[in-house]
């Protein structure tokens, strides 16, 4: 699995900060300055304290090979982990399993894995997944994962699955926890 993960140091993410407004739930939706046409929106997940090391985490949260024994949101993930590749998810949104190609934007093991998609013309959704782990003490770690998205379609976006990511996203942070505390082997 290690030749698989990007280089230490990667480029990270182009962050965008202060573009959305994150109301109770972690699902905000703004207008992306005054008088513009884009949208700006954003779904966090709950932050989860886990009982493992960094290092555990960042190993089961790389293996996608066996995602699907412990993420019910995005149980089949492909990809290289070089910036730039392709990441081919399937994504559960509710009663859909949907497939998406996404790009990988930073691998700083083991902090952040990221990508980035665009669907249609940037102007209509792009949005930037960066799943993030902290160390907290000995032994223990935090996660949390979010999604900016930009672009003219974000409102019906939100308003048609941004309750579905969030629910998926604290799903991931939960089943995350779980496999990493019960010591399985990744």
């Amino acid at each position: 699995m290690a030749g698989k993960r990007g280089a230490a140091g990667a480029t990270p993410a182009t962050r965008r900060g202060g573009c959305a407004r994150v109301r109770r739930g972690g699902i905000g939706v703004k207008p992306q300055r005054k008088g513009s046409a884009l949208f700006r929106g954003h779904v966090r997940s709950e932050a989860v304290e886990i009982d493992a090391p960094i290092e555990r985490a960042w190993d089961i949260l790389t293996d996608f090979e066996r995602y699907g024994e412990w993420n019910p949101f995005t149980p089949s993930v492909a990809t290289d982990f070089k910036i730039g590749s392709p990441v081919e998810l399937y994504v559960r949104m509710g009663p859909w399993r949907l497939k998406q190609v996404e790009r990988i934007e930073a691998v700083e093991p083991p902090h952040l894995i990221a990508w980035s998609t665009t669907m249609g013309h940037r102007l209509l959704i792009s949005a930037l997944r960066e799943q993030r782990l902290e160390a907290v003490g000995e032994g223990r770690c935090r996660y949390r994962t979010s999604d900016d998205f930009s672009g003219l379609l974000i409102p019906l976006v939100m308003l048609l699955f941004g309750g579905f990511v969030r629910r998926g996203f604290n799903d991931v942070a939960r089943g995350l926890k779980a496999r990493a505390e019960a010591g399985s082997a990744v």
